[in-house]
């Protein structure tokens, strides 16, 4: 909600193809894919947490969106798809990403040609040992380590810690519930509330929830359409009292406004978007749902809001 889809979304798949190597020590190890939660329980604690299911995606048509002709594949991309033939578009089923300061974290699953990757690697000026390899990133001093757990799963890291990756052998067990959507976004509350990229209009929701300890947003796809799905899970009942009577008000600002300069909500753009919320809550949880058109959708994943 938050982003601009068509660029930090084709980043991150860019960099999590390029940086898809690890050794032959590995390769014969399980084919399976560890379920989502066991996935997230690699990346480190506390921080955001993104989940793209490209496989998804493809099936709904909203990875065609995506990588339609707005997203640009930078030129080092393109060679890397010359010499080693790993395309993301295809070949890359699933990308989780965690936040931990400057840090980030990347679990991603797929079909990768190893040896091919390895090679391109060595050629690249990385450098490999005891099945964990590294790379200068763009970004000076920090480092794009990366190792993979199976056949069809790596973990990556970029961090000035060249070592990082080795951080996701570690296990801890997530405490997001997690939504059964294609691409979500989850983390601490009051993460949400300091985060610059937010857009204007936003930022009042995403201070309505620092009082929730840990939320998640969903993109729901049905057959007639999509939404925008939000769960805060709360301390006590009056936090999530709070919450939600916070997140009806801002809701509510944001619909007089509109009404006091003669405008009607946009089903195309966020104006549509924040008037048209509903909440409600159970016990400690408060959820709210936000009806998308796919003129929305096409404007989010082009980059246009």
């Amino acid at each position: 909600m938050g982003f601009r889809w068509h660029n930090w979304m084709a980043a991150i798949l860019v960099v999590a193809a390029c940086v898809g190597i690890g050794g032959g020590l590995v390769w014969y190890r399980s084919r399976l894919i560890p379920p989502l939660s066991e996935r997230m329980s690699r990346l480190p604690a506390g921080g955001t947490v993104i989940q793209l299911d490209l496989e998804s995606m493809r099936r709904s048509g909203l990875f065609a969106l995506l990588s339609g002709g707005n997203v640009t594949e930078d030129p080092d991309y393109r060679s890397f798809v010359a010499a080693t033939g790993f395309n993301y578009r295809e070949d890359l089923d699933s990308v989780l990403l965690g936040f931990a300061g400057a840090d980030v974290f990347v679990v991603a699953t797929g079909r990768f040609d190893w040896k091919a990757i390895q090679t391109h690697t060595e050629r690249s000026g990385g450098k490999c040992w005891n099945g964990v390899c590294r790379l200068p990133a763009s970004t000076s001093p920090r480092v794009i380590s990366f190792t993979p757990f199976t056949r069809g799963m790596i973990g990556m890291a970029v961090s000035s810690d060249e070592w990082a990756v080795v951080r996701l052998q570690n296990r801890t067990p997530s405490p997001l519930a997690l939504p059964d959507a294609p691409v979500w976004v989850g983390g601490v509350g009051r993460t949400w509330s300091e985060s610059a990229s937010l857009p204007a209009g936003t930022k009042l929701f995403a201070k309505a929830l620092e009082e929730a300890q840990v939320v998640t947003l969903g993109l729901h796809l049905g057959g007639t359409g999509a939404e925008l799905r939000l769960r805060a899970d709360c301390g006590t009942e009056t936090a999530a009292a709070g919450v939600e009577n916070q997140l009806r008000g801002v809701t509510g600002v944001f619909r007089k406004y509109l009404e006091n300069v003669q405008q009607k909500p946009n089903p195309a753009d966020l104006s549509g978007i924040l008037t048209t919320g509903t909440f409600s809550r159970q016990g400690l949880v408060v959820t709210g749902r936000w009806p998308l058109e796919r003129a929305f959708l096409v404007n989010l994943l082009g980059g246009q809001l």
